[in-house]
């Protein structure tokens, strides 16, 4: 009886949610003066006529035309129609059951006058605002609840996406930063703005373009310009203080802890954060390991990035919480001001500690002809990370037309990691071919101190402008290796073992000088000039020494695998372009580049290497209103790692040389993108597209004897890369309810030379992903998410010798939140992961799910009691399987597993009182 009283209630509020509503308003924003200019991108909010209850509100189109639909018959609606520079129009208009469609015609509005007498009715603020150069957010046109974080604010904002990730877009454009009043928070970290200040205390969201990336990389076009979010805080918050404190415990002595407070008094604001757990959360700083040397030798056939900061390159596990059990802990403070003269200042320091633990098995198969060399493997690694990241910022707006821009960093990274694998090759027979036991202890650092400057000038002239930058940076990153282990080969008996340390210390400088100039021949035709040059200085220095057994020191060198490269020289890009404006939504800018390389390569132990490169090719841009092309061409030295003339035999399986006689690279890209967000049908989509072709690409060479696996890293032409993709969504609106639409669609093709055993094939390895996401909010009582995506992964070859690869991964994540009754949240998140390539060990059908339910009280909801379960499926492991060359690779790695914790958070506002005395921040 329950089932269907539950079953009848839900009918009930899914009927009046979606009832049909026949009203709708229509018309066309115009000029009062000029009526042929018709006002685009400009507000019109809907009211019920005596209530100051935003209704809804709709966006003009770019002809001025604006139509709002799905209004209730019967009521008379008051219109605020707002447009940047035009006063404010007001109009009553009664939608009845006889004439449901109202057509206004055309709406005429008058330019702004500076009227001191004008009156502000702040509840008639617009939803949205578009400027010239700005698209501005009313905040409480859009409501979240009191225990809401700006994440949750920018989640309701029109054309504006969260991935799992926590990285924004606004309007299918990366956001590049987050500031706080005009100013960087914590260097513009997105998570911790976004994550960690509450949503009540934004009055507006700023969304503009990142103009500095845009003088930086003139080539960018309107689609790939990334977005700058400021949010303007409430006058209330210009003096005062605000935060939050957490603290939670769950079984298996888990822990989580952190705290970040905000002092705010007028143009200065001060913040401190800190925060532990043992819960594989990223904390404040995804990015804890960051450009660890030495891997660059084998080259980056294969690159995976994920949500929880790991990163992995051909398999290669260097840190990160994606998978393992990880402790982590940080801390620092962010400092900003603007000066009487209008200098604004940033400092920051931040400290963060990883240690993890890592459990990975990875299964690895190769086709060979009738053969196969499939490899299992079994790591266990330790690894210790600390990082300290000092940053400055001085951003100096000299007048109106002259700006520059002064950005200091250093940053310290230390990383001690000890690993120990046991690996064994079968052939396709299933016979034993080998075995091997490895250990690793690898010290190292990767540091970095860089200087960053850039002046920018605009001119009377409209359209000429000036950008001179540069950017230098020394990185120091010595690497103390040392290794044993046992190899045991079993078709033709034998045993080998090495017992070594290796100290590689990598020392690259590097100086980027950029300018750019543009000057306006006439109204159709611009003339652009950008040139820019890097002074290479790296040095790669390996002396590797065996162990004495009479002593028990790494005192015995090993000539040949010890070896000093340095690489020094410059190179050079100049790029002009005439810029041809055919119509008003057409231009063409044809050009070409010149590149030029000078390098020279310096070895201990052999012949020094002088090379002298330099070419000119055509570039090449088309824009047609939302469509844009571009070709463009560059020069790549090899990095001074490949150059190395010394095997790497760290893994005894697998053992990568370097090759100094390794030439530049030259690609050839050709991209497109089309991008389009229609404000009256909420419809966002967008296509693009990245292509290049390589000639004298770095391909690894192997050869395979016994189980054991040498690479050589050599050039080769006829690469080509593909990656590309479409995505569309709508948004549906009605009332206090909202549902958003996705679907899209993502590819990549590599084709690339493999080479094994002599045995050269082109590999055509295709990656498909269809993907499909849906988001229901009905009045923030009840939100469904769920997503669901198919990968479709295949390997052709043109080649008898190699196999054909295919498999699938099918991924589907689905989310409940109930905020009912009052004071109580429920939430659940279910995912799961099937992958159809089977292998004994492995789990195929991974799936997870978490729940919790938060208790709000003390006033605003001020506190929160979060009861939460995860992974109650005992899951336990994470997979991930790639193609690479002839391979396909199956990695299962360990997680925390099931657990239960209880946390504590308590957010402290203090807005405009004192601090000190009766009157603490804290205000308990």
């Amino acid at each position: 009886m329950k089932k269907h009283l539950l079953s009848i209630a839900f009918s009930l509020i899914f009927l009046n949610l979606f009832a049909q509503k026949n009203g709708s308003i229509t018309g066309i924003l115009a000029d009062s003066a000029n009526h042929k200019t018709t006002l685009n991108y400009s507000t019109v909010s809907v009211y019920k006529a005596g209530d100051s209850v935003l209704t809804t509100y709709k966006l003009s189109d770019d002809k001025g035309i604006f139509k709002i639909n799905n209004l209730v018959t019967g009521i008379k609606y008051r219109l605020v129609i707002t447009a940047w520079q035009y006063g404010t129009y007001r109009k009553e208009v009664e939608v009845s059951a006889q004439s449901p469609a109202v057509n206004l015609g055309t709406v005429y509005l008058s330019t702004k006058a500076n009227d001191l007498n004008e009156v502000v009715i702040s509840a008639e603020r617009p939803p949205v605002i578009v400027r010239k150069d700005t698209i501005e957010f009313n905040a409480e046109s859009f409501k979240t609840l009191p225990s809401a974080v700006v994440e949750d604010l920018l989640k309701k904002l029109p054309g504006v996406s969260i991935a799992a990730d926590g990285s924004i877009q606004v309007n299918g454009k990366a956001v590049s930063k987050i500031l706080v009043d005009g100013k960087e928070f914590f260097g513009g970290d997105q998570q911790i703005a976004t994550k960690n200040l509450p949503a009540n205390i934004i009055d507006k969201v700023q969304v503009v373009d990142d103009k500095q990336a845009k003088r930086r990389d003139p080539d960018l076009t309107a689609a790939e310009i990334p977005q700058i979010i400021n949010l303007k805080l409430k006058k209330a918050i210009k003096k005062g203080a605000f935060g939050k404190l957490y603290a939670g415990a769950g079984i298996k002595d888990l822990y989580q802890a952190g705290g970040l407070m905000n002092f705010f008094r007028d143009t200065t604001q001060v913040s401190v954060l800190a925060y532990g757990n043992n819960i594989n959360q990223p904390g404040f700083n995804p990015n804890d390991v960051q450009r660890i040397g030495g891997f660059n030798r084998s080259g980056v056939n294969s690159m995976m990035m994920s949500s929880g900061g790991y990163f992995e390159f051909n398999g290669i596990s260097f840190g990160g919480a994606y998978n393992g059990v990880q402790a982590s802990s940080g801390g620092g403070f962010n400092f900003n001001t603007i000066t009487k003269k209008g200098l604004k200042i940033n400092t920051q320091y931040f400290f963060g500690r990883s240690d993890n633990l890592l459990e990975k098995l990875t299964n690895s198969n190769q086709t060979l002809g009738s053969d196969r060399l499939i490899t299992n493997s079994n790591e266990n690694t330790s690894a210790l990370t600390l990082k300290h990241n000092i940053a400055g910022k001085i951003d100096w707006q000299i007048d109106s037309l002259k700006q520059l821009t002064i950005e200091p960093a250093v940053i310290l990274n230390a990383n001690n990691s000890v690993s120990t694998t046991f690996s064994s090759n079968n052939n396709a027979a299933g016979q034993l071919i080998s075995a091997l036991q490895n250990l690793n202890d690898r010290n190292s650092s990767s540091n970095k101190f860089q200087l960053v400057a850039d002046y920018s000038q605009d001119f009377k002239k409209t359209g000429r402008a000036f950008n001179l930058g540069a950017d230098a940076s020394y990185s120091p990153n010595p690497i103390l290796n040392y290794n044993r282990s046992n190899s045991l080969f079993f078709l033709t008996p034998s045993t080998s073992e090495v017992d070594q340390m290796r100290n590689n210390d990598i020392e690259n400088f590097r100086a980027y000088l950029y300018a750019n100039y543009t000057e306006p021949i006439s109204k159709s035709l611009n003339f652009k000039v950008d040139v820019s040059g890097n002074i290479i200085n790296n040095e790669n220095a390996l002396s590797t020494f065996y162990r004495n057994p009479a002593n028990q020191l790494y005192d015995i060198a090993i000539p040949n695998l010890s070896q000093t490269v340095k690489q020094s020289g410059y190179k050079t890009n100049t790029n002009i372009s005439l810029r041809y404006k055919i119509t008003k939504d057409l231009y063409v800018q044809p050009g070409f580049v010149h590149n030029y390389i000078s390098l020279d390569n310096r070895f201990t132990n052999n012949s020094n290497i002088n090379q002298r490169f330099n070419f000119i090719w055509p570039t090449f841009t088309l824009k047609y209103k939302i469509f844009t092309i571009n070709y463009t061409a560059r020069f790549t030295e090899p990095n001074v790692n490949y150059l190395q003339p010394v095997a790497d035999n760290t893994n005894a399986f697998y053992i990568r040389n370097g090759n100094p006689n390794l030439l530049p690279s030259r690609s050839q890209g050709l991209n497109f993108n089309m991008y389009k967000y229609d404000p009256k049908s909420l419809i966002n989509y967008n296509l693009y597209g990245y292509g290049n072709f390589t000639k004298n690409g770095i391909v690894n060479a192997i050869t395979i004897n016994n189980g054991v696996q040498t690479v050589n890293p050599i050039n080769v032409s006829g690469i080509i890369n593909f990656n590309g993709g479409a995505n569309v969504s709508k948004d549906f609106r009605k009332d206090k309810t909202s549902l958003k639409v996705g679907l899209g669609f993502w590819a990549n093709f590599d084709h690339t030379p493999v080479i094994v055993n002599n045995i050269r094939s082109n590999a055509d390895v295709f990656y498909v992903g269809p993907n499909g996401s849906l988001r229901l909010n009905l009045n923030d009582k009840v939100e469904i998410n769920q997503s669901y995506s198919i990968n479709l992964n295949r390997s052709k070859y043109d080649d008898s010798f190699y196999t054909n690869i295919s498999y699938n991964t099918h991924q589907s994540t689905s989310e409940l939140i109930i905020r009912y009754p009052k004071k109580l949240v429920f939430e659940t998140n279910y995912a799961i992961t099937i992958n159809t390539q089977t292998i004994p060990g492995y789990n195929n059908n991974i799936k997870f799910w978490n729940a919790a339910v938060t208790y709000l009280f003390m006033k605003n909801d001020r506190a929160q009691l979060k009861f939460s379960v995860n992974d109650i499926l005992q899951s336990n492991v994470r997979r991930n399987i790639q193609i690479t060359g002839n391979s396909i690779i199956d990695t299962q790695s360990n997680n925390l597993g099931r657990y239960g914790m209880v946390t504590l958070t308590y957010n402290i506002q203090n807005f405009g009182q004192k601090v000190g005395g009766r009157q603490t921040f804290f205000n308990f």
